[in-house]
């Protein structure tokens, strides 16, 4: 089956309120009390990339003669994987130098004036009469690539209540048990970064740096695993990009939980997608990349304003804790 998300955009903050549409706290912390497994998506929703992501986007354009766009712009690009935002943003800086616009729909303009950056066709037509086929397109993702991969990690910062809520996971009572919980990560994001971006911010690997690798050792017990986001994939190795469930379903059948047992925690249309045809439960955040106006007529069961909203709702064990 071939799942698809369209017509999404990315904002850090929703732009329209999110007053009023939000799960009450209560429900939310009942749901949390239910699951063993919390997967979440990476951009937008653990770390706000847009520091890294856009001058690694601005370098490739400016190295095949394409405008540079703004932080702004590209932030409306971000969204299912990093070959979608090289597209939309080749297309956008092209628009851009012919004294047009390009990003999230305006109302009263023409397509022939702005291009969304979620019309497909939109943004091929666009490549098509600039000369920028498949071929193209892959040596400008390339280079963009090779750049973000050196850069990655100066400019990204997790949010508010992220570092907290991974190591609360990581110090609940059942922590030695079979039915433990754990977090896990699903992105449409490149291996190599997410992997960098992980590593730096101490969520795998032991020789990490950062905020969690200061505090995880103050706020866990010894007994505890050296990775804090158990188990990860990646758009290039999972088995097939969100929206699709293969992703959700592969980290299911190798941490052994239950799809009733487990939640995905993201931003974007194809967090909400991929949880909904994996038929498990989704907290949807409206203060990431994606926007409220294309997430709400999903019709999410669970939303919140962003990690930091829930992340005290984990409680861990006093017995987890280090005695210091």
């Amino acid at each position: 089956m071939n799942f698809t998300a369209e017509s999404t955009n990315s904002k850090i903050k929703p732009a329209t309120p999110v007053d009023g549409i939000l799960t009450p706290i209560a429900e939310i912390k009942k749901l949390l009390a239910t699951k063993e497994l919390f997967i979440f998506d990476l951009d937008g929703t653990l770390f706000n990339t847009l520091g890294d992501l856009a001058p690694a986007v601005n370098y490739a354009l400016k190295q095949f003669g394409v405008q540079e766009i703004s932080k702004e712009n590209v932030r409306s690009c971000i969204g299912n994987g990093s070959k979608n935002l090289i597209r939309r943003s080749v297309a956008s800086g092209i628009m851009f130098a012919a004294g047009k616009t390009a990003g999230e729909p305006i109302a009263g303009k023409s397509s022939a004036e702005h291009m969304d950056v979620r019309d497909n066709e939109a943004v091929a037509a666009i490549l098509e009469s600039a000369g920028f086929d498949d071929a193209k397109i892959d040596e400008v993702h390339k280079v963009y690539s090779a750049y973000y991969w050196e850069h990655c990690t100066e400019n990204t910062e997790p949010y508010e209540g992220v570092i907290e809520i991974i190591c609360r996971i990581n110090a609940t009572d059942s922590f030695c048990d079979a039915g433990k919980k754990r977090a896990a990560m699903l992105t449409n994001k490149p291996v190599n970064p997410a992997k960098k971006i992980l590593e730096k911010f101490g969520l795998i690997g032991d020789s990490a740096e950062g905020d969690a690798a200061e505090n995880r050792d103050e706020t866990l017990s010894k007994n505890r695993p050296v990775d804090l986001i158990s188990a990860y994939l990646c758009g290039d190795t999972t088995p097939e990009r969100k929206p699709s469930p293969a992703g959700i379903f592969a980290l299911l059948q190798q941490t052994g939980v239950a799809p009733e047992k487990a939640v995905m925690i993201g931003d974007d249309m194809p967090d909400v997608l991929a949880a909904k045809n994996a038929g498990i439960d989704c907290i949807t955040l409206l203060e990431g990349f994606g926007r409220p106006e294309n997430l709400l007529p999903l019709e999410p069961k669970y939303t919140a304003g962003h990690i930091k909203d829930f992340a005290e709702l984990i409680t861990p064990s006093k017995d987890t804790f280090q005695q210091r």
